[in-house]
């Protein structure tokens, strides 16, 4: 497998393949079926190598035994002939869900648009004022609380790193940025620490951090990139639960819906506390906490399922469309109904671009599903193919 091919699958995993790339990634997979094999082979190799490279500081040797795995497997399978039906169904499917392009839309019926969310947010300050923060005099109005609109930014906050006097008492002043429905925010906090708002999620935050530590107050979710210092811990408390780091970058996921308060890990290290309980997690490791009990269990995940919505894209592996349509519509601002319970466990794999229309990531999804999504509005039923 040559490098250019390598990185085609690289960018695949990632969602970032142009058309152009996606063309000729398809013509060289209809070149042979040991070809189609290999792309099902180098899939699986590149998640493994995500999966080391975070918790690993050799992760280009890492890469090499990955790729010499491709090629110890092609050779094994240039001498033995062994073609695994099941693979090729697979990637049939994912191949079509993927590459597909529809040559003509002269039959397709034209349908509105369901556009995808965006830079969203409002800013509520301790009198209680809201501030719009896509308004686009931002910089005059934002002064005045303590932070600055970044440049060559849309509308990105950045707080003011004051120096602090220890020795005088000072009562911290408190913001809340919330991103509605439809919505996600990015700004950056006093201490240096980036946030990701996702969409129905909400952060309250001191303007600047005094005392002994750096506490947060987290609902929805939230991916934090937490600036180190070994003397102030950094704590996301949700509810019950608190999560506490000196510097790593992880991701919160408190959603009602949710199985639990989901704290994803990264990079570092964190120790998540529920009452008596506590667990701490090691990078791609993910805690769970129960709501109603308490408890705490943890499990080894692939990160970019849960953290790839912060580079732009959604990516789902082998998820029920039941859970899948929850997070479209908290970002496209949508409703769901399903025509029959039975169409909520038809599961996807595959990785979509989160600011493309909704129309075009529902068609890529049916390619698999054997469903139907019909659009009415910001109404979607979804219902049998042969309806």
């Amino acid at each position: 497998m040559n490098n250019k091919i390598w990185h085609w699958i690289g960018d695949y995993c990632s969602g970032l393949l142009d058309k152009s790339e996606e063309r000729e990634l398809r013509a060289w997979m209809d070149e042979a079926e040991e070809n189609k094999q290999l792309f099902m082979e180098g899939v699986k190799m590149v998640r493994e190598y995500q999966m080391v490279a975070c918790s690993s500081k050799g992760a280009p040797d890492s890469l090499k035994r990955v790729q010499e795995k491709i090629r110890a497997r092609r050779r094994k399978q240039r001498c033995i002939q062994v073609v695994v039906a099941a693979s090729v169904v697979i990637l049939f499917a994912l191949s079509f869900v993927f590459f597909y392009t529809p040559e003509s839309e002269e039959m397709s019926p034209v349908l509105a648009k369901v556009h995808a969310g965006g830079t969203k947010a409002t800013l509520i300050v301790a009198d209680g004022i809201q501030v719009d923060l896509t308004q686009d005099n931002l910089q005059e109005v934002i002064g005045q609380y303590g932070a600055t609109v970044l440049k060559d930014k849309k509308n990105e906050l950045r707080y003011d790193n004051v120096e602090v006097n220890d020795e005088i008492e000072e009562k911290p002043v408190y913001h809340t940025i919330s991103a509605p429905v439809g919505g996600e925010y990015h700004f950056t906090l006093a201490d240096g620490t980036m946030v990701w708002l996702n969409s129905s999620s909400r952060l309250t935050f001191p303007t600047r951090f005094t005392g002994d530590m750096r506490e947060v107050l987290a609902e929805g979710e939230v991916y934090f990139d937490v600036r180190h210092d070994e003397n102030k811990p950094f704590i996301v408390r949700v509810n019950d639960v608190s999560v506490r780091v000196l510097g790593t970058k992880f991701c919160i996921s408190a959603y009602p819906e949710n199985e639990g308060i989901l704290t994803t890990l990264e990079q570092g290290a964190v120790q998540v506390t529920s009452g008596d309980n506590y667990a701490v997690l090691k990078p791609g490791y993910q805690a769970v906490v129960d709501q109603y009990s308490g408890t705490i269990s943890q499990r080894a995940v692939e990160l970019s399922l849960y953290t790839s919505w912060v580079r732009g894209i959604f990516e789902y592996e082998n998820m029920e469309l039941d859970d899948i349509v929850v997070q479209l519509a908290r970002w496209y601002d949508v409703q769901f109904t399903f025509s029959a319970s039975e169409y909520k466990k038809r599961r996807f794999t595959g990785v979509v671009r989160k600011y493309e229309d909704l129309n075009g990531v529902l068609d890529m999804i049916e390619k698999t599903t054997n469903v139907k999504f019909i659009i009415n509005g910001r109404n979607v039923t979804i219902t049998s193919v042969m309806q």
